[in-house]
């Protein structure tokens, strides 16, 4: 062979495979967000929570370093321990039929309860049924840029009052289904609503109304900032804070969405 083209073979060769290592090089997604309850400008409130997506898997880190990985192929999800080296492992089937079995309980046990127990409960969580309780969804005319992505803006209010802000990104949603089955992530997200939707034990309510407008906006796209004002709707009288800080493309090894072989597993018993 000519050593000129065996040199441009080479070279060749050589520009394909870095090509290669470059695009598996970007073959994942690292989202990092922030998350305070009460007031963002406490900085004692603000912690941090990382989460990984690629192949159809997706692992969250807790700021206490314990984490959970879906595999959205398998339909599980599993939930580690680091401190105690333990584990659960668990289907989406099987957690609302846990849920399931759990509501049937507390309803069973709000079936013995008086008229007037039952409204003081209800206006204890803030499920009261009354007139003034409707929610309302507006998009605002203020599009952000959150972590390098278009964000649309949208308010939840009830009465006239801000029960919510969130800054919606479709763009980062749609790079996110690179890494994720559309389908299979959708599936994911209906179950975990249906999960949800078990709480709602004595029928709707403004908190399950608030779910449900949570998850039109998740339809919408990837939520990057949200603002939970003090309110009784969801129970939360402090408000909190979300927003995403950082997005990454890196390559993620497969061994971080798996659980280390010393771990313990633990049944559902004990759990």
């Amino acid at each position: 062979m000519n050593s000129n083209i065996k040199i441009f073979s080479i070279i060749s060769t050589v520009t394909f495979a870095l090509i290669f290592l470059c695009s598996q090089a970007l073959a994942g997604l690292v989202i990092e967000r922030i998350y305070a309850q009460g007031p963002k400008s406490d900085k004692k409130n603000v912690t941090k929570m990382v989460s990984y997506f690629q192949d159809n898997k997706v692992k969250t880190i807790e700021p206490n370093g314990d984490y959970t990985i879906v595999d959205l192929d398998k339909g599980t999800m599993t939930m580690v321990d680091t401190e105690k080296k333990e584990y659960y492992s668990t289907t989406l089937d099987a957690m609302l039929q846990q849920m399931q079995k759990g509501m049937d309980k507390i309803k069973a046990h709000l079936k013995g309860l008086s008229p007037e127990q039952r409204s003081m409960i209800e206006k204890m969580m803030g499920m009261s049924q009354g007139s003034g309780t409707k929610l309302s969804l507006k998009k605002v005319a203020d599009s952000q840029k959150i972590a390098g992505y278009e964000a649309e803006h949208y308010v939840i209010s009830q009465n006239g009052k801000k029960v919510g802000e969130y800054w919606v990104s479709k763009q980062l949603r749609n790079k996110m289904y690179k890494e994720l089955d559309k389908d299979k992530i959708e599936k994911f997200e209906k179950a975990m609503s249906n999960i949800s939707n078990q709480l709602n034990v004595f029928g709707k309510s403004s908190m399950t109304e608030l779910m449900d407008m949570e998850e039109k906006l998740q339809k919408k796209g990837e939520i990057v900032k949200q603002i939970h004002y003090p309110n009784t709707v969801n129970m939360n009288m402090e408000g909190s804070f979300q927003e995403v800080v950082s997005v990454k493309e890196e390559n993620i090894p497969p061994s971080a969405f798996t659980v280390p072989k010393d771990f313990k597993h633990k049944s559902a018993q004990q759990h």
